[in-house]
């Protein structure tokens, strides 16, 4: 979590009113005074920088602090995780490319 939380600061700090204010984990996003046009763009940035999946309406949504935030990034990469580790372990079925039969 020590990579997360700098690197998550870095990403709202670009969105921030004040970008010299003072940002950690019980920082409220509220008093960030993000502008509610640029939440999605906060949204994709997260998603870029940490190559998950948010949803912004019920993710970003509940989320109060920074370390919730944080939080959220480190459950969704903890699930994409377990979502490899599943593909990764399921049999293959080779078919031929010609194959009309159903899956």
């Amino acid at each position: 979590m020590h990579q997360l939380m700098p690197r998550t600061i870095e990403v709202l700090r670009k969105y921030a009113r004040d970008t010299s204010a003072v940002i950690e984990g019980a920082t409220t996003l509220e008093s960030l005074e993000i502008d509610r046009l640029d939440l999605p763009m906060v949204v994709l940035d997260i998603e870029d920088v940490f190559d998950v999946h948010v949803r912004y309406d019920d993710d970003i949504e509940a989320c109060v602090h920074v370390e919730d935030l944080v939080a959220l990034v480190l459950s969704r990469m903890a699930a994409k995780r377990a979502e490899q580790r599943i593909r990764a372990s399921a049999p293959r079925i080779r078919r031929s490319w010609l194959s009309t039969q159903a899956a």
